[in-house]
């Protein structure tokens, strides 16, 4: 009996002391609330990631539709469809489904671009929530100063911007950047004169004698990098016409490759179609009385000798493309001709010069006795080297807003950067 009673409390003993049905049970109630948590981490480090990667695409729209301030007609609309063209493709790109907002402040140049998805889950569902948004929102402005008008490309050599015997830029407007680091890599001398809203130079600044520089300039700038050295140019392609000669009369030219020169003399008149011209391995003479007109053309040079000539008693009118490849793009050159051709200004009558002349290794040469691109709403030049002398006054305007012609990325409007500011 005693043995027996000994043994009852033995077995309670033991009962009391296992818990592994206690064990089970607490796992089978604490289960449930460990899985929830662990999935709903789960989903959270997924909308985390979601709305990061979302943040970035709204990042780089905005930026996008920032740099759009630095084109001459940008107006809310074109600023705005720039950011969400950007976006767009971007979503597409990653087959990303999400609504895009951009506003644009003109007035303060900046850029909104507001995000939102609709987030699948994964544990999240079970409790009801099948999706979830994610949204997210990023600002960009574009901060800088004067539009740029002037760029002299060349880092080494003397005179990489050069005014002599009363030649006169106005620019009053813009500003003008020699990246000479030359210490007369900028001059102005015999009586010449640089007007600008702001004159920067690599190097320092020459003006022996009575030459000017209205304001002083900013030396020791650092060199602007080439702004258009991405921008597709035109390619050769089949000779149209080689070695053509126009000796008088009246001439309409179609776009297309001109081989070995294109000569207009004896008061010929010629009109150009709009279109892109390529002249190769020659020049386009204009002389002998000869004139030169053309809407929403782009004059492109390639190869040896493939260099502008305008004589004095030349007369010219041109305006750049309104769209396409060289949109905003008037006289260009191939990155491969050879170093240092000279292309020449020297007409008394080229009052309209609309658009943007890009010489990245050649030079350009004004010398004209009338005033030269006065009557153009925009004329910029981007060049290895530019030259004004015997007396030409060159005119730079800025009046974007007066025309329906794009002013390239990079130039123009404004040398600033975009930034986010939020």
């Amino acid at each position: 009996m005693v043995e027996r009673r000994k043994a009852i409390p033995a077995f309670a003993a033991r009962a009391l002391g296992d818990r592994r049905g206690g064990t089970a049970m607490m796992f089978a109630l604490v289960l449930p609330v460990t899985l929830a948590a662990a999935g709903g981490a789960i989903d959270y480090a997924n909308l985390t990631t979601q709305r990061s990667k979302l943040q970035a695409i709204a990042d780089e729209s905005a930026l996008a539709g920032a740099r759009e301030f630095r084109l001459g007609n940008a107006n809310p609309t074109t600023v705005t469809r720039a950011a969400a063209n950007f976006a767009n493709a971007v979503l597409a790109s990653r087959k990303v489904t999400a609504t895009v907002t951009p506003s644009a402040d003109l007035l303060n140049r900046t850029v909104t671009v507001r995000l939102a998805e609709r987030v699948s889950t994964y544990f999240m569902q079970f409790a009801g929530f099948a999706a979830t948004s994610v949204g997210v929102t990023a600002t960009a402005k574009m901060v800088g100063g004067a539009p740029i008008c002037v760029i002299g490309l060349d880092t080494q050599a003397n005179f990489t911007v050069l005014l002599d015997k009363n030649a006169r830029l106005m620019a009053p407007n813009c500003s003008v950047y020699s990246n000479s680091q030359k210490p007369n890599g900028l001059m102005a001398k015999n009586n010449a004169t640089i007007t600008a809203a702001f004159i920067c130079s690599a190097g320092g600044k020459s003006s022996p004698g009575p030459g000017s520089f209205p304001p002083t300039p900013q030396t020791d700038c650092p060199p602007l990098p080439d702004p258009l050295i991405s921008r597709p140019l035109p390619v050769a392609g089949a000779c149209a016409q080689t070695a053509m000669v126009a000796n008088g009369g009246i001439l309409n030219l179609v776009p297309g490759t001109y081989c070995n020169g294109l000569t207009l003399t004896n008061t010929a008149q010629v009109t150009m179609s709009p279109g892109v011209y390529v002249f190769k391995d020659g020049p386009l003479l204009v002389t002998g009385g000869a004139s030169l007109s053309g809407t929403n053309v782009n004059l492109h040079f390639s190869g040896n000798g493939a260099v502008l000539k305008l004589d004095a008693a030349s007369s010219v009118s041109l305006t750049a493309p309104l769209s396409g490849n060289m949109a905003g793009m008037l006289i260009s050159e191939d990155r491969n001709s050879p170093l240092g051709q000279q292309h020449e200004i020297l007409s008394d009558d080229a009052r309209i010069l609309l658009g943007t002349i890009y010489l990245p290794r050649g030079s350009l040469y004004v010398g004209a006795n009338n005033p030269v691109a006065d009557l153009s709403a925009f004329t910029i030049v981007v060049a290895r080297q530019f030259s004004l002398s015997a007396g030409p006054i060159m005119v730079l305007n800025t009046n974007y807003a007066g025309t329906s012609i794009p002013v390239p990325v990079g130039i123009g409007p404004n040398n600033g950067s975009t930034t986010l500011t939020q």
